[in-house]
């Protein structure tokens, strides 16, 4: 029996902050990422998915068709990863089932391997070896079988290299369930009836040699970004696009449905331009992704960045930044993203300062920020929804939901 693909998308995703939109359905190469990631699940093999869900993603999930895995799903309360399945335990039933978050991705054909693994094991979980500390969670191993999951253990107290990725089997998910049913509610519920299923049954530890990427923290979305955008079909132009023989297009570069490129655009791969995108005369991009609608104008740069959907850039440099949709930076507004001394780039996120562990960053912006022109906005600033910037401003630190800045 095939397992059932059981993906985790039903939390509400506080640490998504200033985004305001569901992490599960931000376009990333115009595609949410909830498809992403069921697309994932469909080239891996897998047959049938079981989608936890919330009210937003259900809405998007109900228009939705795919070629060839069938989709269920099931609204739960967001009380935790453990709580989930627990609400989902009728959905379920005997099937073997293979856990996964909807905002974690791996490389495709590893995840089409690690199905092949499921004919031979009672239950396995994923292990990254990692190099330096993440504050995740982390397999105590005795040899391939795990022992142990401890979340955060903290620098120089990890029992192994090895990091818990969220793709996990299981046989018989009901031994797996009965144990959650005895574990206390918490953040921690899920991890702590795993370790305590290791106890009483093998469980093994497949090791995963390749890239992940999990989309917790609004910044995270380059990076994911970066990931879709080198699996992304090399040179595409859809047939509806227009390319001006005197643009310039270098490398990977993924032109979707009416999208418009000026002459004398310089595009460098790997990028991704959305569908209906209007690229303006003299603009440079590089590596970033373009959602629909949205225009670059007359001598922008945008680098590395994220420009979501229908926002309007007017002789801009955007270095390194999410905008997230219906952004208006005025002509000559900058957002920055290197620092004078060089340090890592902080955010003020979710109520706490976090190290974003890069040298480069810019700015996290929400849906429907406006800026005057000639605005400057300094490296791990984040904005709000709605917030207004008057001109002239130099903009740093966190600017609320709808503030206005004068």
């Amino acid at each position: 029996m095939k397992p059932l693909v059981v993906i985790l998308a039903g939390g509400i995703g506080k640490s998504f902050a200033p985004l305001s939109i569901n992490k599960t359905l931000i376009p990333i190469c115009g595609k949410p990422m909830l498809q992403h990631v069921i697309e994932m699940a469909e080239f891996a093999g897998f047959q049938e998915a079981l989608i936890i869900t919330n009210p937003d993603n259900e809405a998007w999930l109900s228009s939705y068709q795919p070629f060839n895995i069938t989709l269920r799903t099931r609204k739960v309360k967001p009380r935790g990863m453990g709580d989930a399945l627990l609400q989902s335990e009728g959905d379920i039933g005997n099937q073997p089932i293979v856990v996964m978050n909807a905002s974690d991705m791996i490389e495709p054909i590893f995840f089409k391997s690690m199905m092949r693994q499921t004919y031979d094991s009672y239950s396995y979980i994923t292990g990254l070896k990692v190099n330096e500390y993440f504050p995740g969670g982390y397999i105590k191993m005795e040899g391939t079988r795990a022992t142990e999951i401890l979340e955060k253990p903290g620098i120089g107290k990890e029992p192994s290299n090895f990091l818990n990725l969220v793709f996990h089997y299981f046989s018989e998910p009901q031994d797996f369930l009965s144990i959650l049913k005895k574990t206390p509610t918490s953040d921690d519920q899920y991890e702590i009836a795993l370790s305590n299923l290791m106890k009483q049954r093998h469980v093994d530890v497949l090791k995963y040699p390749g890239k992940w990427q999990k989309l917790k923290y609004a910044y995270h979305v380059l990076d994911m970004m970066r990931m879709l955008l080198d699996t992304k079909d090399s040179n595409h132009r859809a047939r509806t696009a227009y390319v001006s023989p005197h643009a310039v297009l270098e490398g990977n570069v993924f032109v979707d449905e009416d999208a418009h490129i000026d002459a004398y655009a310089v595009i460098k791969g790997p990028a991704y331009i959305g569908k209906a995108v209007k690229i303006g005369n003299h603009a440079l991009i590089r590596q970033s992704s373009i959602e629909a609608g949205s225009i670059v104008g007359f001598g922008t740069e945008v680098a590395r960045s994220y420009i979501g959907p229908n926002c309007m850039l007017h002789h801009n440099f955007i270095g390194d930044s999410v905008l997230e949709s219906d952004i208006n930076p005025s002509w000559g507004t900058t957002f920055a993203n290197w620092r004078l001394d060089n340090a890592n780039i902080k955010l003020n996120l979710t109520g706490e300062e976090i190290d974003s562990g890069k040298k480069k960053l810019g700015s996290v912006v929400a849906k429907g920020a406006f800026f005057g022109v000639n605005c400057s906005v300094m490296p791990g600033t984040t904005i709000g929804k709605g917030a207004k910037i008057f001109p002239n401003k130099v903009v740093k630190g966190t600017i609320g939901e709808n503030e206005v800045m004068k």
